[in-house]
């Protein structure tokens, strides 16, 4: 695809533009997922609501990162609205592949509660 054009993938819309990618879902979730860079570090931001219905758009952008050759894959989670056990889900999936996967904060506060009620918290590798 060039320049903005649009693919609808499992409701996943998906926009290609100079810097790197954009994911959309249904609910407004988002994420931006700019070119993986030389050291091979692919970097995600993630904005909007992550549940069930619109989680796909984050799964996506992680396995196409991984397809680029990332060997590192930063998610910045900051900007997140809501999100629920499905996006622990697919956190906690991605730390299994062959990337390295770190957080960016800091966490919003119903991110660090949700990982605490989710017994999660150390598995993850978070920088802020």
């Amino acid at each position: 695809m060039k320049g903005d054009e649009h693919a609808d993938c499992d409701e996943v819309l998906f926009t290609q533009v100079p810097s790197g990618h954009i994911y959309s879902a249904p609910g407004g979730a988002g994420i931006y997922r700019q070119v993986t860079g030389t050291d091979g570090t692919a970097l995600l931001q993630a904005t909007g609501e992550f549940d069930t219905d619109s989680v796909t758009c984050l799964r996506q952008a992680l396995a196409e990162a991984i397809e680029d050759g990332a060997t590192c894959v930063r998610i910045d989670l900051t900007s997140i609205a809501f999100g629920d056990v499905t996006l622990v889900d697919v956190l906690l999936h991605a730390q299994q592949g062959p990337a390295r996967v770190v957080l960016a904060g800091p966490l919003p506060g119903h991110l660090r509660r949700l990982f605490e009620l989710t017994g999660t918290t150390d598995l993850f590798h978070v920088e802020t």
